[in-house]
Order: structure tokens, then sequence, then C-alpha cells
């Protein structure tokens, strides 16, 4: 291995890293928020109110724990597992020896049950259980991290790469 591919190799390695890092510390801190509930509501006001913006928390469309629904909805829960479940499985099936998107068609058929299913809900076909939706969330969440490791670590990379050049 040449030394510019090493250091390529240390910094996708890196970017996993901190990435799972990032990912562990979400889903902890979905999973805090009904536990604090019970036991000092206003951190738990306070994690609720930091997820506010990116879900509508619907207390009849989310899983619950510690009898406090989660901070999130089931289907953004199923994505953000999904997401997680993805940055666990990375190394084993992309390994850091290159960044690489996977192939289209993949996406594709991930992102059709979710997308399916919100537009069955949205034109009054049927409204699906939290189950369905964690799971279409899980199968569209999946896939999430081989595009944003692929997409921040080609943009890592082409900075070192501007930064040798410019030394």
């Amino acid at each position: 291995m040449t030394p510019d591919a090493a250091a390529e190799r240390r910094t996708l390695i890196r970017l996993y890293a901190a990435t799972l890092a990032a990912g562990l510390l979400w889903m902890a801190a979905i999973m805090l928020a009904p536990w604090l509930a019970g036991r000092a509501p206003r951190m738990a006001a306070y994690l609720y109110a930091c997820f506010t913006p990116l879900c509508h928390q619907l207390p009849e469309r989310s899983f619950s724990l510690f009898g406090h629904p989660l901070a999130v909805c089931a289907r953004c829960t199923g994505l953000y597992a999904g997401a997680l479940a993805g940055l666990i499985g990375y190394p084993r099936f992309r390994g850091f020896a290159a960044v690489r998107l996977p192939d289209i068609r993949l996406l594709l058929l991930l992102a059709t049950p979710i997308a399916a299913d919100a537009a069955a809900r949205w034109i009054g076909l049927w409204s699906s259980g939290n189950t369905v939706r964690f799971l279409t969330g899980f199968a569209a969440g999946s896939l999430l991290p081989y595009y944003f490791l692929t997409g921040v670590g080609e943009w890592l990379l082409s900075r070192r790469h501007i930064e040798i050049v410019t030394h």
C-alpha cells in the first residue's frame, strides 16, 4: 500500500469512527428521552425539543418506552436505526480501501417501500401501523451511510489532495 493510499484509508476510518459515534449518540438520545421523562422531566423536554424540527412526534405514531413515546416517530426510529445498522455493516460490506457509491438499483429497491407507504397514506389508500413504518424506514435508512460516507469521504480526500498540491 502506497503512503498516499494508507493516508486515504486512515482518513476514511476516522470519518467512519466519528460517524459511528455520532450515530450511537443519536440513537441513545432517542431512547433516553422517554427514560428521562419519568425521572428528569425538564431534561426529557429538552431532548424532545431537540427532535421537534426533525419529526412530528405524534404519540400514536411512536413506539413507547418506560410509558413514554420515543423522541421520534416509528418511521424516523426506523430510519435512524437502519442508518446505524448500515454503519455497523459498512466495514464488512464496503471496507476502507476505496470510496464508491452503491449501485443505484439498490437505492431504488430499499427506498421504494417507504415511498409507496407514504404515498398510499397521502392519497388515502391505507394507513400503516408503526411496525410497517419502522420497517420501511429501516430499509431506507440502512443505505444512507453508504452515501454519506462516500460523499464526505470524497470531499475530505479532495481537500487533502488540494492541501498537498498547494503546500
